[in-house]
Order: structure tokens, then C-alpha cells, then sequence
């Protein structure tokens, strides 16, 4: 019998700007951060407004990023948890924003080594605030519509060639209201 390794919960902290981009690759995470920069020119055409000497500082804060597996009836895996060939697994990914700062353009990719896409099994949430447990944010997604299985610009996310993207080119933007939870829940089979 073939089996499929689930990686447990993993939890990551970010750095978040006004404006952020997450690259998630199997949750290898890159991330830009801003240092002190240096401003010129005017403000409404007067230029002693905004000189060279006025430095502003992009301040950073960080976005709790989460991957874990469920099985389909909603019971979380273990880590190091062996799986029978076959068997459907829900992957859930959340981000908790727990600023008070709105961040938008997240970009997610999650590639499904090992795995097959289930059809029609994107399902997306942003209901619940920050600080909120993995049980309630399944329960709060589970139910949901899913989106269209296709990269398209209808969705926040699609699924394309066995990976699953979340706000990258050619989907809708992906942005998360201060103090609020995202989360994507999509099922794929063990191969």
C-alpha cells in the first residue's frame, strides 16, 4: 500500500507592509521588507512641503501564516500522520491578520506533491476575526461555494497544473481586512 506524508501544522510569521506579497511554494516563504527611505518633490505643487531631509520609515508588523490537514470529515492530521494511497485529504491555509492595518495583494502557490486536486473543492473565507481556533475557521469555510477549478479572473483562487494559486496573475487580487482571518480550503487525493 503507498502511503502519502502529511506535514503537521506549520505556523509562520511575516513581515507586513502596507502593501505585502506573499510567495508560498510548499510554505518555502520569501518575503521584501522596507527599510528608511528618503522622500522629494511637493505636495499639491508646494515644494518646501516635502524636501530631501524628510525621511519616513515604512513600519513592519507580521502576518501569521498557517497550513494543516483535516480528513474530509473535519478531524485534523497529525504530524508524520502515513496515509493509504487514495485517501481525500482537506488542506486548509490560513493568514491572520491580526493588525489593524489592511494588507492586500497576497499572492499563495501550493504545489501538490504527491497528490491530486479534487475538483471543485477551492472553498475561501474571510469572516472571522483575528485570533480565531483552526476549529471554528474550518467550521466558517467548510460549507462554503466553491470557486471554478480554472486560473481565472472571476476568483481569488484557482488550480492549475497541480497547484493550487491564490491571488497571482490571472486570479482576482487577494486582500485581508485588518484583524480578520483569510482561509482556503481545497481537498486532494493521496497518490
Amino acid at each position: 500500500m503507498k502511503t502519502g506524508f502529511i506535514r503537521g501544522p506549520s505556523l509562520i510569521r511575516l513581515p507586513l507592509l502596507l502593501i505585502v506579497v506573499i510567495s508560498v511554494s510548499f510554505l518555502t516563504v520569501s518575503t521584501a521588507t522596507a527599510a528608511t527611505n528618503q522622500a522629494t518633490g511637493s505636495i499639491a505643487g508646494v515644494d518646501a512641503d516635502l524636501v530631501n531631509s524628510n525621511i519616513f520609515t515604512l513600519n513592519s508588523d507580521t502576518l501569521a501564516l498557517v497550513k494543516t490537514a483535516f480528513l474530509t470529515d473535519g478531524t485534523q492530521l497529525s504530524p508524520g500522520a502515513n496515509i493509504p494511497s487514495g485517501t481525500v485529504v482537506g488542506f486548509m491555509i490560513y493568514i491572520d491578520n491580526s493588525t489593524g492595518v489592511p494588507v492586500s495583494d497576497i499572492r499563495v502557490s501550493d504545489p501538490l506533491t504527491g497528490f491530486t486536486y479534487v475538483s471543485s473543492s477551492i472553498r475561501v473565507d474571510n469572516t472571522l476575526a483575528t485570533g480565531a481556533t483552526e476549529a471554528a475557521i474550518w467550521a466558517a469555510v467548510e460549507g462554503n461555494t466553491a470557486l471554478l477549478d480554472p486560473v481565472n479572473s472571476t476568483d481569488v483562487g484557482g488550480e492549475s497544473a497541480g497547484t493550487v494559486s491564490l491571488g497571482l496573475p490571472g486570479n482576482l487580487q487577494l486582500d485581508i481586512a485588518a484583524g480578520n482571518v483569510w482561509v482556503v480550503l481545497f481537498e486532494a487525493t493521496v497518490d
